[in-house]
């Protein structure tokens, strides 16, 4: 064989996971991240009592600790395709300074001898709940968001739900860079212009024929999201009316950079209690992340708007509106120029439904919106007429007050 074709040769990769593997590995996180928190709770409460004389409690409370910590490193590393091994080391290395404190402690408590007095809270037991409960690993967006830098089991658990939840919130753009086998793309059929198409992971809709009727989405997120979206006192019929200013901007902006995406598809994945939406109108580009089901620990919605056709200034300031509406929603917030990111996370099911649906009448309210915000005037002008209910397009007698 000569050099070129030596070369040549492509090198031999090991498929990834796929969304449905995907899918069920942030499912174990979520049961396994709960498990693991509350037997922390028992310990922890246990501890605070001031006798620690209980081991047998402890030691008991440990090795269950311990086992739902392996699954739950484990699901992270199936639904990763493995990229977070120095992961399962930081625990080993934590499960290790754990032990010792249990194989040092005095008291030896068993079933068989339960009558046993327990003890003051020793210095081995503190040690023990310092290994176990602690959180250190706070800021999720710090560079020292590591799992090297991880000092507890509480650590350990932090890390694995928020890069299982990152995992999922970062679908879409490897259903697009085709790292993903492709599932079946199935048509929403819906006279609004998006040109939606679903990918079923299992329990989101009711049939799989295309195309798919709202009624037939049973994902629970992506029904209210659908709901907020349809909304009927929702505009979605022609152009708003826009400023001359804003018009002209965009005339020039399209001539710059043609909208290559202009109306491209929209697609979410779905699920019994998960949705995955990203969409694209024009120059600017949304996605909603959600899990919605009976655990409050586990639901969440992940949100980010970016973009826009007309200037900056005009597209801060719509990105601007979107954030005080959020805020007053309930949601943690980071903006940055024309992009708004936000979280709403732990709250029961209803009331993540809530947001999901105002979330649907947001996004379809402010579409193209961009081009009316002359000045900073109609930030609070339409922000507080979303939140009073009005959702119709304001007429050019408003738009001049």
């Amino acid at each position: 064989m000569g050099l070129r074709s030596f070369f040549r040769r492509k090198k031999k990769t090991t498929p990834g996971p796929g969304l449905k593997e995907i899918f069920q590995g942030f499912q174990q996180v979520l049961v396994a991240n709960n498990e693991s928190l509350a037997l922390m709770g028992q310990l922890e409460e246990k501890a605070a009592e001031g006798q620690g004389g209980d081991w047998y409690f402890f030691r008991r409370g440990i090795a269950a600790l311990d086992q739902h910590l392996q699954d739950l490193v484990a699901a992270l590393q199936r639904m990763s395709g493995g990229r977070w091994q120095e992961l399962e080391k930081a625990r080993l290395r934590i499960k290790e300074a754990i032990h010792q404190c249990l194989e040092e402690a005095p008291d030896h408590r068993t079933p068989e001898n339960p009558r046993l007095q327990p003890s003051p809270v020793s210095e081995n037991l503190r040690a023990l709940v310092d290994l176990v409960a602690p959180l250190t690993l706070v800021d999720r967006r710090s560079q020292d968001f590591r799992p090297e830098n991880c000092r507890t089991y509480r650590d350990i658990a932090r890390f694995a739900h928020e890069k299982a939840i990152q995992a999922m919130f970062g679908l879409m753009d490897g259903v697009e860079a085709g790292r993903y086998p492709a599932l079946r793309l199935l048509k929403l059929e819906t006279p609004l212009p998006l040109n939606l198409h679903l990918m079923d992971l299992g329990g989101g809709l009711a049939t799989h024929e295309t195309p798919v009727p709202p009624a037939s989405i049973i994902s629970r997120p992506m029904r209210a999201l659908w709901r907020g979206i349809s909304h009927p006192d929702i505009t979605w019929a022609g152009p708003v009316p826009v400023s001359v200013g804003g018009f002209f901007h965009v005339l020039a902006q399209t001539a710059i950079r043609p909208p290559e995406r202009f109306w491209d598809k929209t697609y979410a994945i779905v699920a019994a209690n998960y949705v995955n939406y990203s969409c694209r109108l024009g120059y600017h580009f949304t996605t909603v992340d959600s899990f919605c089901g009976p655990v409050a620990d586990n639901n969440f919605i992940n949100f980010v708007f970016k973009g826009g056709a007309a200037d900056e200034i005009r597209r801060v300031r719509r990105a601007k509106l979107i954030a005080i509406v959020l805020e007053r929603l309930g949601f943690e917030l980071e903006v940055h120029q024309d992009v708004v990111r936000a979280r709403f996370r732990k709250r029961p099911a209803a009331e993540i439904e809530e947001r999901l649906d105002l979330l649907g009448r947001l996004m379809a309210y402010v579409r193209q919106m961009d081009m009316l915000m002359s000045d900073d005037s109609k930030i609070y002008l339409f922000s507080e007429r979303f939140l009073a209910g009005h959702y119709e397009r304001p007429d050019k007698e408003e738009q001049e007050k």
